[in-house]
């Protein structure tokens, strides 16, 4: 009995980790484990996770240390403008999605997490 409820709820979990897959949601690597800071990366562009989360977790740093009006404002709700463009060497912008992104030569990602996408509620 404990088999059949094992191989039931493996044969789910794959069909919904596909159903995600087919239904083009991003596939979204946490920075930290276990998870201290809620900060993710997707949409890698010639990067990888490994390379990606330690400058996200850089900028989450900072900007947990008080910096946040510093990172950006909101000109009314649901629409955030940045006040900070670069960032240890890295382009900051809001990508026309919405998603924050983070871009230096060929490589980019977004962030989400904690206050990302940006926060204008």
């Amino acid at each position: 009995m404990r088999r059949a409820a094992y191989a039931i709820s493996l044969a789910l979990f794959a069909t919904s980790a596909a159903s995600a897959h087919a239904a083009g949601l991003p596939k979204l690597t946490e920075c930290q484990h276990p998870v201290r800071t809620g900060v993710e990366v997707y949409h890698l562009v010639h990067i990888t996770a490994a390379t990606a989360c330690p400058v996200a977790l850089k900028l989450f740093a900072w900007e947990y240390k008080g910096n946040i009006t510093k990172l950006y404002g909101c000109k009314s709700l649901g629409h955030p403008f940045l006040r900070l463009h670069r960032f240890n060497g890295w382009a900051l912008s809001i990508a026309p999605s919405g998603n924050f992104e983070m871009a230096s030569g060929q490589s980019s990602f977004y962030v989400t997490g904690t206050d990302f996408p940006l926060n204008c509620t």
